[in-house]
């Protein structure tokens, strides 16, 4: 069976003010009536608010769809992640870093340099193509696969998220996005 997560990642938060910001769109996503907390074993979780629907796409043959006052939850709580992390869209092999100055993808995984930004929120990258140096986080990656970033937000067995729901999310954050849909 396994879970459909998707990943609102945000590209631009920095580590420092991550969790800050994690908590302010998690409010917003509370106002906004997407998301409502409930407590659970001595903390609060977000489940599904009274908005959920038009946060996702429900499809016809979708149990949920064809259920007019659904009171229940369309699947697991949101998970915000405030740290390093390495976001990637599934599990499968990760496709290659694109240079951020002249757009060529290389195929050499960059074992090192990830190590070294998920140790100390810092690596470059050299490419090999034009030579110049830049900073991993600035790497785009073919199929947007991956995001080195500091900000997520995990929606586990939702049914897929809309495109204007997520951009609202980006705009309420003031950055860019990246989403990741990917079962596990």
């Amino acid at each position: 069976m396994g879970t459909y997560r998707q990943t609102v990642v945000d590209l631009e938060a920095t580590e420092e003010e991550a969790p800050a910001l994690g908590e302010r769109a998690g409010r917003w996503l509370e106002a906004e009536g997407f998301v409502r907390p409930v407590p659970w074993r001595g903390e609060v979780v977000h489940l599904a608010g009274p908005r959920w629907r038009e946060a996702v796409g429900l499809v016809p043959w979708d149990w949920r769809a064809r259920i007019k006052d659904l009171e229940e939850e369309p699947g697991g709580p949101l998970e915000i992640v405030a740290g390093r992390t390495v976001f990637f869209s599934g599990l499968s092999e990760v496709s290659a870093a694109v240079c951020p100055h002249c757009r060529t993808p290389d195929p050499t995984w960059p074992d090192e340099a990830v190590d070294t930004w998920y140790a100390t929120g810092s690596a470059d990258l050299d490419c090999p193509a034009c030579a110049r140096r830049a900073p991993l986080t600035h790497w785009d990656w073919t199929d947007d696969s991956l995001a080195l970033a500091h900000l997520g937000f995990r929606f586990d067995d939702w049914p897929p998220l809309r495109p204007d729901f997520t951009a609202a999310l980006g705009g309420a954050l003031g950055h860019r996005i990246r989403v990741f849909a990917c079962k596990i």
